[in-house]
């Protein structure tokens, strides 16, 4: 699974004092939500999508590329985190700046041969990453929630999610309620997803002004549960509670899938005993160059 997936509010949920990470005894906290944020991004989704008739014309689903194009993207994630009892501090926002690079090299009728190159500062440092990768016309889903963990993960796994990403069109006010259940009971995330489908509105954004139907994100009882005694045996802290919620809007652009705006917050929680700690990510990505050959 891309990297860029990883809920990036798990990975500062144990920040103590001056921003030194705090342990535990021979179980530092640091281990048990970095083991949180690899469970919700490889977690396979066990749903069932409850789906309203809406109302309004029809937005088409699909990605309609065309050979030559390219676009660029530039991706924003702002974090914070801030802990409550023993070691009490306020956090200072971080930022990191992305620019995706996207080149449509060819398409077979089913297919897109995408050239993709992402370009982010890491501890300083300039990294750019290539790949050439292979797109299908129903891959418009990865679009949907940018930022979040690939929620449709293995959804072919899924009759329910295979039948649904199948339809051609999605109706305006259309809402999906897609529950989750991820993980085992030695250690998981439960809850739900909701994705409605609003009207068509005209985004401006620095590549131009587009038509793009609306999507509205948030969540409902997002939790993660765990097992003490499977914590206890990989060294991992037990905790008390442990929650997670997202809330945000995607921009789509009319007949092509094509993303145009995104944005996103993730906010967690994990308390231990008097202990509170509280993370927020937000993540912004927006089509800032276009051009057709």
């Amino acid at each position: 699974m891309d990297k860029q997936n990883i809920p990036k509010f798990l990975k500062r949920l144990d920040v103590g004092n001056n921003g030194n990470t705090q342990t535990t005894g021979r179980k530092p906290r640091k281990k048990l939500y970095a083991l949180m944020g690899s469970l919700i991004v490889i977690a396979v989704i066990v749903a069932a999508i409850v789906i309203p008739q809406g109302s309004g014309s029809p937005n088409e689903l699909g990605l309609k590329y065309a050979v030559g194009e390219h676009m660029v993207y530039n991706i924003t994630s702002i974090s914070v985190a801030q802990q409550e009892g023993l070691l009490s501090l306020s956090g200072t926002p971080q930022t990191n700046n992305s620019t995706l690079s996207i080149d449509v090299l060819s398409f077979d009728g089913e297919n897109y041969v995408l050239k993709q190159t992402m370009t982010t500062t890491l501890a300083g440092q300039s990294l750019t990453l290539p790949a050439t990768i292979n797109v299908s016309k129903t891959d418009y889903y990865k679009n949907l929630v940018n930022g979040a963990p690939d929620i449709f993960n293995n959804y072919t796994r899924d009759p329910t999610i295979s039948a649904y990403l199948a339809q051609s069109s999605v109706k305006v006010d259309e809402v999906w309620t897609i529950p989750v259940n991820t993980g085992n009971a030695s250690l998981g995330l439960t809850g739900s997803l909701i994705l409605t489908f609003k009207g068509v509105e005209d985004i401006a954004v620095p590549a131009g002004t587009y038509k793009a139907f609306k999507i509205e994100i948030s969540s409902s009882d997002l939790v993660v549960h765990a097992d003490p005694d499977y914590l206890d045996a990989i060294h991992i802290a037990t905790f008390d509670k442990a929650t997670l919620s997202m809330s945000g809007t995607t921009y789509l652009e009319q007949g092509t899938c094509r993303l145009i705006k995104s944005d996103l917050i993730q906010e967690g929680m994990v308390q231990r005993g008097a202990s509170i700690v509280s993370s927020s990510v937000k993540t912004e990505k927006i089509l800032t160059e276009y051009v057709k050959n």
